[in-house]
């Protein structure tokens, strides 16, 4: 089998990540959940070390999942509130599907559109125009199972607590290609203000080269 090459390289889509997110591993994830579960082992304070087995099992099948979906980017981040400086934490995820065919990207959206309602999902949808093509931004919160840690504060089994979500879904100009901006935080009163990030984001969407790009600034290349 031939070695993979850094997904970065052959993603096939450019996007700019906004300061104040870490990057997760999509390839070598069994490998680096080893090397960091070594740490927490004989590094780590005994409430995170009770922890750790858990958290880090959850996160390689998170991120394996990722990986089977095509994702080509996974971070979290730490920000500070606007509302009342609290510190709080979201995932950015970006995805990118390949369509065998050339298609009008208003039809890869109107598909996308029809393909949410026929499964269900209600939540907030805006067709617009971009600077770099049409866009479709999907806004809800959600109701996630709350994580049981060992060591933290036992919660009832199936309780569940809110998440808010913004997708945004950008398609490129021959319709062949979907990229997928996809960011969430449990901190769901303070969800929308992560709103004027992500649109930033999907404006700087481009499926080619940028001409004298920085491969460490366009993360996706």
């Amino acid at each position: 089998m031939a070695e993979m090459t850094d997904p970065v390289e052959q993603a096939g889509v450019w996007v700019e990540i906004p300061q104040g997110y870490a990057a997760l591993p999509l390839t070598g994830i069994a490998e680096t959940v080893e090397a960091v579960g070594k740490l927490v082992t004989e590094l780590g304070p005994p409430n995170i070390r009770e922890a750790g087995d858990t958290v880090l099992s959850s996160l390689q099948v998170f991120l394996e999942t990722l990986a089977e979906r095509r994702a080509v980017y996974c971070g979290v981040g730490r920000h500070r509130s606007a509302l009342n400086d609290q510190l709080i934490t979201s995932s950015l995820v970006v995805t990118l599907l390949e369509f065998p065919e050339e298609n009008n990207p208003r039809l890869v959206l109107k598909d996308l559109l029809e393909a949410k309602a026929g499964a269900g999902e209600a939540g907030q949808t805006d067709l617009v125009d971009l600077p770099n093509g049409p866009a479709l931004f999907f806004e809800r919160v959600t109701l996630m199972p709350a994580p049981a840690i060992p060591g933290q504060h036992v919660l009832a089994e199936g309780v569940e607590s809110p998440v808010w979500q913004l997708e945004a879904f950008v398609p490129s100009p021959q319709g062949d290609k979907l990229a997928t901006i996809e960011v969430s935080t449990p901190f769901a009163e303070h969800g929308p203000q992560y709103r004027a990030m992500l649109v930033a984001m999907a404006s700087g969407v481009v499926f080619e080269e940028p001409v004298d790009s920085d491969p460490l600034a366009a993360l996706l290349g």
